[in-house]
């Protein structure tokens, strides 16, 4: 028997977004006799899945970000910390193009295998157009390649995006979910929406996603806005947390949606949610792949998404249609909802012949693993 081995992954926080539901999907998939995950956050509070990890045998550690260190000094930190922990032979980084800085020092702390996963196709920031930052962010990019050993992406653009002439390298990971969790059922979808008190003819809206520019809130208010002209019985279900989150709810209210609008916060129920919602909108001005549109197909849910998402997230199983988003296309959006034929039979995407079910990719992984860590001998 192998002594079990443990990947160190580099995230900012382990809260509920979708790089981080991706890595959790794996965890609890992989056989943690042989493999084991620890984790190395830039984030100082408590995380959504610290206590998950910890019953399930990880262990997390904590440093500052590069942004209250400083590249020079965020660099010394990282390889003080690889070097005093010595076990771990695989260090997986997730944070995009800041992999360069962190893949560079566990080189030079003497790690062996270092992992660069794409999980996005621009840099991520709160749209403050700020030069400077783009710069180092592009800067740091481009170490990537002197010091990953392997890449890993949820998408073909991700990968294109973070790795550029390297990309063609690229180990295409899926961001898969647990098909079971997120199945239709019409008894949860009675079940919770009677919870929340909703009539039956009330139409519900969704989104899941942190509040970020990123994920274009005010966009999805303003569509929301037009869709209540035709439909005034319906509701919007804002899903998540993030530092725009304020700044959405005073929008929401300066458009008189305050009634109409519920903000959610983090939930560990987004299954149950998602099955009570009538249509699931992400009018993102970028993503990865979109691991909740894959939840929203797999439990049935009409999907719009905005035409700069990859159509690599589309199941091919007809629950997606891609619009264009910005000024003057708000009421596209809202026709195209008004337009949905709610009275279809929600059956779900089958995630095992789409390739992305939860336990076989998290095999896949595990594989993958295995093969660097014996490839070292």
């Amino acid at each position: 028997m192998h002594q079990c081995e443990r990947v160190l992954h580099v995230l900012y926080s382990m809260n509920c977004a979708g790089a981080e539901n991706f890595l959790m999907n794996m965890y609890r998939n992989i056989d943690r006799e042989g493999l084991q995950f620890d984790f190395l956050l830039n984030f100082q509070g408590q995380s959504f899945f610290e206590k998950e990890i910890r019953q399930l045998g990880g262990r997390i550690y904590k440093m500052q970000s590069v942004r209250q260190l400083g590249p020079i000094r965020y660099k010394k930190a990282l390889e003080s910390f690889f070097r005093t922990n010595k076990e771990h032979r695989l260090i997986h980084s997730h944070l995009e193009s800041t992999s360069g800085l962190i893949l560079k020092a566990a080189k030079n702390a003497g790690k062996p295998l270092r992992i660069a996963h794409a999980h996005n196709t621009s840099h991520t920031g709160n749209g403050i157009s700020d030069w400077p930052e783009n710069a180092f962010k592009n800067y740091c990019k481009s170490k990537i390649s002197a010091s990953a050993t392997a890449y890993f992406a949820c998408s073909k653009k991700a990968a294109d995006f973070l790795f550029e002439e390297k990309a063609a390298h690229s180990q295409i990971i899926k961001n898969a979910i647990d098909g079971e969790k997120h199945k239709f059922s019409q008894t949860l979808r009675k079940k919770t929406r009677s919870d929340f008190g909703l009539e039956s003819n009330t139409k519900v809206l969704g989104h899941v996603g942190r509040f970020y520019d990123q994920k274009n809130h005010g966009f999805l208010l303003k569509v929301f806005k037009s869709y209540l002209e035709l439909e005034p019985d319906s509701l919007l279900w804002l899903v998540g947390e993030g530092e725009l989150l304020e700044k959405t709810k005073l929008k929401a209210e300066k458009l008189g949606l305050a009634d109409k609008v519920l903000f959610m916060g983090l939930r560990k129920d987004v299954a149950s949610l998602m099955q009570a919602m009538d249509v699931f909108l992400l009018p993102s001005k970028f993503e990865g792949l979109a691991l909740v549109l894959i939840e929203a197909q797999a439990a049935g849910l009409p999907c719009l998404a905005s035409n700069t998402i990859t159509s690599e997230a589309d199941l091919g199983q007809g629950y997606i249609e891609f619009l264009p988003i910005g000024k003057g296309r708000e009421k596209l959006w809202a026709e195209k909802i008004f337009q949905s034929d709610f009275s279809q039979e929600r059956k779900g995407a089958d995630l095992t012949a789409c390739g992305y079910d939860a336990f076989e990719n998290a095999k896949k992984l595990e594989d993958l693993y295995h093969g660097m860590l014996n490839d070292l001998g």
